[in-house]
């Protein structure tokens, strides 16, 4: 039995710009930073605080996937307020769009240093049911 979804890759270019924008940038925490993964890379796991899944950020050459750099999945996180978040990343100087509310929530939009773009939506005035 499938007990819990454990990584999702993001392909980068450069896996300790990738770290340092999780780990620094957005407060992820580091899971795992494992050398010497032959000629794959590091194996480096971050994810938000108390989460169970993380982002692998594989090296795109090691896996030859530079292909998909910027391009390996669409993510959407939550966050408690969308718009305090977005005052926080505009500060640091991250490419976030303005908060945009919708019948699910408002959200923004993210792109890190490889082009990925991560969508983080907060729950404050949902009017869309779960179920």
């Amino acid at each position: 039995m499938i007990t819990e979804l454990h990584t999702v890759a993001l392909y980068v270019a450069d896996q300790d710009r990738a770290k340092s924008f999780y780990v620094d940038t957005l407060g992820f925490e580091l899971g795992a930073d494992q050398p010497g993964m032959g000629g794959i890379g590091r194996w480096i796991e971050v994810a938000p605080k108390g989460a169970q899944t993380s982002f692998m950020l594989a090296d795109a050459a090691g896996w030859n996937k530079q292909d998909r750099i910027g391009k390996s999945a669409d993510v959407t996180l939550r966050c408690e307020d969308a718009s305090a978040l977005y005052d926080e990343l505009s500060a640091k100087g991250v490419t976030v769009t303005e908060p945009e509310t919708q019948r699910f929530g408002t959200f923004i939009d993210i792109t890190d240093p490889d082009g990925h773009h991560l969508r983080v939506v907060d729950m404050q005035g949902r009017t869309v049911s779960d179920g």
